[in-house]
């Protein structure tokens, strides 16, 4: 019996580290092969790919799936959503959100954050990846944008009809004051970013903001509710022991 892991976070990877220490057989999907490298030299299952219902339902048969452990990202819902529904125990393992102070402000969702009191004549730097970025296109003739987003995606995004000169193709850094010296290079007074949480996430822009005064817009998570949620690694451990 198997225990399933909705992987491709940095969380997750811990998670798989300590299954393997206690001798807990586990299997991780992620969403791309890039993503499964995260799990170089561990012992587990890696399958990458992005699964729908029918898939969901061959994964849990196959592999005699006994729990699920979901520590997808938090903008990911549609995947906990199925997993859910598939019936077995079932635990959401989420960093904690950072707490917002000033110049930082919670957006509850990014229809809220398109309309004119954010964006026109803001110079603005995206930090929300390829997903989302078509829908700033149209803000192109009332606001100067730039984009942060994989070098994978650098075509996508041209082809969406940004510039090249408006990418910023590389990872968020981990440190503020890499985030102060680009911020200051382009200018922005406004960065819009997710409550994701992780490495590169909001207290690092945080800080950058606070020293340079620049508007921080987080959209906040989506709501879910979970059967049980948990942000502690010995209660995943518990869980998949008892489960």
């Amino acid at each position: 019996m198997t225990i399933w892991l909705i992987g491709g976070t940095s969380e997750s990877r811990a998670i798989a580290q300590r299954l393997t220490q206690q001798g807990i057989s586990w299997l991780v999907t992620v969403v791309s092969p890039t993503a499964g490298q995260l799990y170089q030299g561990l012992p587990g299952q890696i399958q990458p790919g992005a699964l729908d219902w029918a898939s969901m339902q061959t994964l849990v048969r196959q592999h005699r799936i006994r729990a699920i452990v979901d520590a997808s990202h938090p903008f990911a819902t549609e995947i906990s959503k199925q997993a859910m529904a598939l019936g077995l125990p079932y635990l959401r393992f989420e960093r904690q959100a950072c707490s917002l102070e000033p110049p930082a402000e919670s957006v509850p969702d990014l229809e809220t954050l398109l309309q004119p009191q954010y964006l026109d004549n803001r110079r603005v730097l995206l930090t929300l990846g390829i997903k989302a970025l078509h829908r700033f296109q149209p803000w192109q003739q009332r606001s100067y944008l730039w984009a942060r987003i994989l070098p994978t995606a650098k075509a996508q995004a041209i082809q969406i009809g940004f510039e090249p000169k408006q990418l910023i193709c590389d990872r968020s850094p981990t440190e503020a004051l890499a985030e102060q010296i680009l911020w200051q290079r382009l200018g922005v007074d406004t960065v819009i970013t997710k409550a994701s949480g992780g490495p590169g996430g909001v207290p690092v822009k945080l800080a950058a903001a606070k020293a340079l005064e620049v508007r921080l817009l987080v959209i906040a998570r989506p709501a879910l509710v979970y059967p049980q949620q948990t942000y502690n690694l010995d209660e995943v451990i518990e869980f998949c022991c008892y489960a």
